[in-house]
């Protein structure tokens, strides 16, 4: 797929850490037609049930159990921005691994697009896994396994080749889209890979623990 994009979509997968929300966005891109109203929001719902889907069935397993998927929601943000749609989380829906002290950690997913600079490269921030799984600020390698598997999830839906959805993944220049003449075609780059970082991360975001 390429451009002109018929539709661009903003993705997040919601969840709680440690009483704080944590929220990561992502951006989908499709060449699919499709009018505003239930052929519209039902596309837009195939591409936030395939996220659910991975969070639920690839994520949980590599993440620290103090981490509750809440839900997964998305909203069309091109050509127009449209009202943001839910796929909900149930209770029982939290993290696999061992609890973490810090709420502040995090494993990382790197996007490439293949176009240079920083406007071609892309961070996915997820929640952390256990302590027991990290040593010298280093991820085991069973759970890196575990984080390339949501990659592959991802990649399975959202990418060139991975047939399964008509949506594409990709990275948002938003410093492009603010420019003058910018424009969604050119400030959305879709992805060719995505894949999962060893080292644990910081989001300073995340206040509690982080010396606040």
């Amino acid at each position: 797929m390429a451009a002109p994009w018929a539709r661009g979509a903003q993705i997040r997968i919601v969840g709680e850490l440690h009483g704080q929300e944590t929220v990561n966005v992502f951006h989908l891109a499709t060449n699919t037609v499709a009018n505003d109203g239930p052929d519209l929001d039902a596309l837009l719902l195939q591409a936030i049930e395939a996220t659910a889907q991975c969070v639920v069935e690839v994520l949980l397993p590599a993440v620290t159990s103090d981490w509750k998927f809440v839900q997964c929601d998305g909203r069309i943000i091109h050509p127009a921005f449209g009202d943001p749609l839910v796929s909900s989380g149930v209770p029982e829906n939290v993290g696999e691994l061992g609890p973490t002290s810090v709420s502040f950690a995090a494993s990382l997913l790197r996007i490439r697009t293949g176009g240079g600079g920083r406007r071609g490269r892309g961070r996915m921030y997820l929640p952390p896994a256990g302590e027991a799984q990290i040593a010298s600020s280093v991820i085991d390698g069973p759970t890196l396994v575990l984080l390339a598997a949501f990659a592959a999830c991802l990649a399975t839906k959202f990418t060139q080749g991975g047939g399964g959805t008509p949506w594409r993944l990709g990275v948002l220049s938003r410093k492009n889209m603010t420019a003058v003449g910018g424009t969604f075609d050119n400030s959305f780059r879709e992805a060719q890979q995505i894949s999962a970082v060893a080292e644990v991360k910081r989001m300073s975001s995340r206040q509690r623990g982080n010396g606040r």
